[in-house]
């Protein structure tokens, strides 16, 4: 009882884990904990009864054995023999053995530095998203158009049954130039995977001019609060706009140079057109023009 109570307490804190983690563990928590529940009833009701079913002497098992009894008890022991003998063997040939060992570990090491890692394994679930960017001046006519253009290229490809595409500026696009497709692929049997389909659309995208193009794969779990351009992400912060200017295109500029590392991009937008206004309040206020009328007009 003292140990079931024990691991049960082990699992709670899992169970009530938030964000990632939560997600990741809850499940599994509350499995083995069910499980540990219902070992313990098993093991203080079902097999005592069992066992004063089952358990007894010697001399009644040997009358009452079958001769599928008998056959599987000489099966029993012969395996136990050959593992006797196994074991006689290996005490035998101890620097064999701790070299089998050493080798096993160095294999392990090996092959956990060769095996490609990730946070989250890639998920095929037959759905892709795209991110869209034009130039920080592109009109809405002209982003329309480019997204037309773009999308009448992504259904062109064997494997892409339908999709979906937004512009303009809503709850995911902040700027009029960005927009965004929902890819569905056909059914998994009758098409590549979704790596081979999202590298072949990249490539198909090249040929639309003026639009960037950016996928990433739907996941059922994701660690994601907005809908970003890429898989992973990182955040750049300063006190102030000039100092992201400076460091920005540096930081994207060795991004590029990483091998390991494609489709860098940033949703930090410095290149659009601005225009300052200097408001000369002693000839406005002469007019009877407030501060409110200024705001009101820089809108």
């Amino acid at each position: 009882m003292s140990l079931t109570v024990s691991l049960i307490a082990v699992l709670i804190p899992l169970l009530f884990m938030q964000e990632v983690v939560g997600r990741l563990f809850r499940e599994f928590a509350v499995t083995l904990a069910v499980t540990i529940l219902i070992s313990a009833v098993v093991s203080l009701t079902l097999v005592p009864m069992l066992c004063a079913k089952l358990l007894r002497t010697h001399a009644e098992d040997q009358k009452r054995e079958s001769g599928i009894q008998r056959r599987i008890e000489s099966y029993y022991s012969r395996l136990v023999g050959e593992y006797d003998r196994l074991l006689i063997w290996v005490l035998k040939h101890q620097k064999l053995t701790l070299l089998v060992a050493v080798g096993t570990l160095v294999l392990t090491v090996l092959m956990y530095i060769a095996i490609p890692k990730g946070f989250f394994p890639l998920q095929d679930t037959g759905f892709v998203q795209a991110i869209t960017e034009a130039g920080p001046t592109v009109s809405f006519d002209a982003m329309s158009q480019r997204q037309q253009q773009l999308a009448a290229k992504i259904l062109q490809d064997p494997d892409v049954a339908s999709l979906s595409s937004f512009i303009g500026v809503d709850g995911t696009n902040n700027t009029l130039n960005s927009g965004r497709f929902l890819i569905n692929l056909k059914a998994k049997a009758d098409r590549d995977g979704v790596s081979t389909v999202m590298d072949r659309l990249s490539q198909d995208a090249h040929s639309v001019p003026g639009i960037t193009f950016y996928l990433q794969p739907v996941q059922d779990l994701t660690i994601d609060s907005v809908v970003s351009r890429a898989q992973y992400q990182f955040v750049l912060q300063a006190a102030t706009s000039a100092s992201l200017n400076q460091f920005v295109p540096k930081l994207l500029a060795e991004l590029n140079k990483q091998k390991a590392v494609r489709n860098v991009s940033t949703s930090y937008l410095d290149k659009g057109l601005s225009a300052y206004l200097a408001v000369d309040r002693d000839t406005a206020a002469r007019f009877g023009v407030t501060r409110r009328d200024h705001r009101q007009c820089a809108v």
